[in-house]
Formats: C-alpha cells, sequence, structure tokens
C-alpha cells in the first residue's frame, strides 16, 4: 500500500491483528489502488460486529465516533479532519424499488457481491494476511482493464435506481464506457419506474455530485441517454447547444468565488417554464435558498437577458433588484449571446467589488419586518458600497437605518 494509506489504516490494522479479526480494505479505495489512482476514502469492513472494534479504534485514535446501527456502519473522525469509514460485512434485501434496504450480518464475499459495480466490488486483508491478496469475485479488475462500469446483476438498478447516477459519475470520472447489458438493466428499471420512487433529498444528493466533478455536458448527456434526467422532469434535454452552454458555465466558474452546482443546473434548465422550475424544485426537495433561486429561474433568465442587450449598467439593475446570486449570474452569462454575454460578466465584476457580506435574513433578524423595505435597504447598501461611502464593517448599520428611513 501508498505509505499515505497504510499510516491511515495502522491504528485499525494493529487493533485486528492484536483480536485475530480480518479486516478488509474495500471498494474505492481498492479500485483506485489498483488503477494507481490517489485514494481518497478510506473504508473498511470486518467479518464481526462492528461495534466494540469502531469503540476501541474510536479511543485508540482520540477520533470522534458516529454509528449508524441499522446499518452496521460507522463513521470516524480524525483529529486532522480525515474519515475512516468501518462497517460490519452485510447483505441487503429491498423490499421495494427505491427503499432502504434490510441487513444482515454477511460472509466478506456476500459483502462484495451485494456492492453496485464490479469495479467497486473488491477487496484487500489487510491484517491478518502476511501479503495482502486481492478478492475480487465479480471480475472488477477485468473491468477496470477493459475501461467499462458494470452492474452486479440485473436487479441492481430495481432495487436502488440511485446507482443509475453513479454509473453515470465513474463513468465520467473515471473515462470509463457503462457495459452495454448494465445500460439495458438500467434503462429497463427507469421504464418501470423504479427511479421515480427515489426521495427528492436521495436524488438531490446524486445531481448534485454528478454536478460538483468535472464533464458536466457528457454526464447530461448520459443522463438523457439513460432516462434519468426524466426522474428530474420531462423538460430537460440534451443536444449540441446544451453542451456548449454547460462548457460555457464551466469555464465561467473557474473564475468565480461562490458558485454551486446550481449553476450547471440552472444552465440545464435554460428554455424551462416558471411551472417546470416550481417542479423541478419540489422534486428535488431543495431547500429554500436553494429552491428559491430555481423557482425564479425563468424570471431571471428573460430579466437579465433582456438587460443584457441594452448595457452593462441595465444589467446592474437587475442584479440589484433581483439580489442574485454567482450561480443565476453566471448561468445567465453561460445561455447568453457572446456580446450580451460580455455586458453581463462585465456587471458581475463591477457588482462583485460591491458585494454585500450582509443579507436579508440579518435585516430580518434585527428586527426589519421581512417585505420591500428589506429589498431597498439592500439596494442602498450596495450602492454606497459601490461609490466607497461606506465601508464592510458598516454595512448593518446602514441598511437598517435605511430599512428605517
Amino acid at each position: 500500500m501508498p505509505a499515505d494509506v497504510a499510516r491511515r489504516v495502522a491504528a485499525a490494522r494493529r487493533l485486528a491483528r492484536e483480536g485475530g479479526v480480518a479486516l478488509y480494505l474495500v471498494g474505492g479505495a481498492v479500485r483506485d489502488l489498483v488503477l494507481r489512482r490517489p485514494v481518497v476514502d478510506i473504508d473498511l469492513v470486518v467479518e464481526i460486529d462492528a461495534d466494540a472494534f469502531v469503540r476501541q479504534l474510536a479511543r485508540a485514535l482520540g477520533a470522534e465516533l458516529k454509528l449508524h446501527r441499522r446499518f452496521g456502519t460507522a463513521v470516524l473522525t480524525l483529529a486532522n479532519g480525515e474519515h475512516l469509514d468501518v462497517a460490519s460485512a452485510r447483505a441487503e434485501e429491498y423490499e421495494r424499488p427505491g427503499a432502504l434496504p434490510r441487513v444482515r450480518p454477511a460472509s466478506i464475499t456476500e459483502d462484495l457481491l451485494r456492492r453496485d459495480f464490479t469495479v467497486n466490488a473488491m477487496a484487500l486483508e489487510i491484517a491478518l494476511a502476511g501479503r495482502p491478496e486481492l478478492l475480487d469475485p465479480s471480475g472488477g479488475r477485468e473491468d477496470l482493464a477493459r475501461k467499462r462500469v458494470r452492474l452486479l446483476h440485473p436487479r441492481s438498478a430495481f432495487d436502488d435506481a440511485t446507482r443509475a447516477f453513479r454509473a453515470v459519475r465513474y463513468s465520467n470520472r473515471l473515462g470509463f464506457a457503462i457495459e452495454k447489458e448494465s445500460r439495458r438493466w438500467i434503462l429497463s428499471a427507469v421504464d418501470s419506474g423504479a427511479a421515480d420512487a427515489v426521495s427528492g433529498d436521495r436524488l438531490r444528493r446524486e445531481v448534485a455530485l454528478l454536478f460538483s466533478e468535472n464533464g458536466r455536458a457528457p454526464a447530461v448527456r448520459e443522463m438523457v441517454a439513460l432516462g434519468i434526467a426524466r426522474t428530474i422532469h420531462p423538460s430537460l434535454r440534451f443536444d449540441a447547444a446544451v453542451a456548449r452552454r454547460i462548457r460555457i458555465a464551466e469555464r465561467l466558474a473557474a473564475s468565480g468565488e461562490d458558485t454551486t452546482w446550481l449553476l450547471y443546473l440552472l444552465t440545464w434548465m435554460e428554455e424551462v417554464s416558471a411551472a417546470d422550475a416550481d417542479e423541478i424544485a419540489t422534486r428535488l426537495n431543495l431547500p429554500r435558498t436553494s429552491g428559491r433561486m430555481v423557482r425564479r429561474w425563468p424570471e431571471v433568465q428573460r430579466s437579465m437577458v433582456h438587460s443584457a442587450t441594452k448595457s452593462a449598467e441595465d444589467v446592474a439593475a437587475v442584479v440589484e433588484r433581483l439580489d442574485l446570486e454567482e450561480d443565476s449570474i453566471l448561468a445567465a452569462a453561460a445561455i447568453a449571446l457572446p456580446r450580451a454575454r460580455r455586458r453581463i460578466l462585465a456587471a458581475a465584476q463591477s457588482l462583485g467589488q460591491a458585494r454585500l457580506e450582509i443579507r436579508g435574513k440579518d435585516l430580518v433578524a434585527a428586527g426589519v419586518p421581512a417585505g420591500p423595505a428589506v429589498g431597498r435597504a439592500l439596494s442602498a447598501t450596495r450602492i454606497a458600497r459601490r461609490k466607497g461611502s461606506i465601508r464592510r464593517e458598516d454595512e448593518l448599520a446602514f441598511a437598517l437605518k435605511a430599512a428605517r428611513s
């Protein structure tokens, strides 16, 4: 093992050896070791009830321990911020598509065979074996060599339709193709409605993870091709124009400071109606601020594109009036024609120099009733900051005075 990985598992190996417990490094860590990629996440499995083992390990490491007894898993957070995941070997049964699984104790082989993809279904015994030996019951190493992402069995995407999104993510990250039979299984699961049963929270996490990695345009293409895009909303499509807008958004994000995955969702949503935007926010169960951004997007897009045909000053006025986040501004720039894009970016740059530290919620918390007065106060404060007439630390006092005048 690389020195960094050996260091991170040293205490667990020592404890396992002392107790005569087989300890397995599993999943993505093994995949990345085989590929000679940096190992980010460390996942360990023991063929015993992990509870006592992880409690001892947490004490030895001085780590914070979070147990998930329903699934026999635990997360240890070390003082340096690193995480260590430890689980009991387990098998899973799904009562219905989209449901969380019921688990039972199992052997390491059964544990590997209940996982999502063959490339994630490998393990190394790292405590008792004199020389770590690869356990690969489903042919994951061969699939790594062939550069393909393959589901372990035909029911996999029916049992957990989020695996379809993960297939896209791993394919994109590793530069692999999704194996043909696995594609058929995913399409069949989607056609059966299995993906529609996934909760909004789980769906949102998968989309956020996809859009948090590079290559968003190929990811969108695959989501549409596999039918999983329509589980977010039927209006979401893919063509050359969508790919171009997303690539532009990626370039713009490289110079942004506060962009999130929502930038790419908004860029993808370019042509949706207000009703569609509301349905997308609802389907993804977006938190309040994010949901508001998505629901307002059709209005924001129209206002920004229209103002950008005039001048950067008109754009700045729209940004101030609507109190837009950076994701919305850059998404509007990504879909605009080149001249309009330059005006939007120029306005964003000038406004960014006077971006406020305070938000509307700060005024409400200070006693200002929610309503038009909050927006007027924030607008007046931005203007004062742009003129240089107040300092950053004076924003709240100035805004409160403006709201009450």
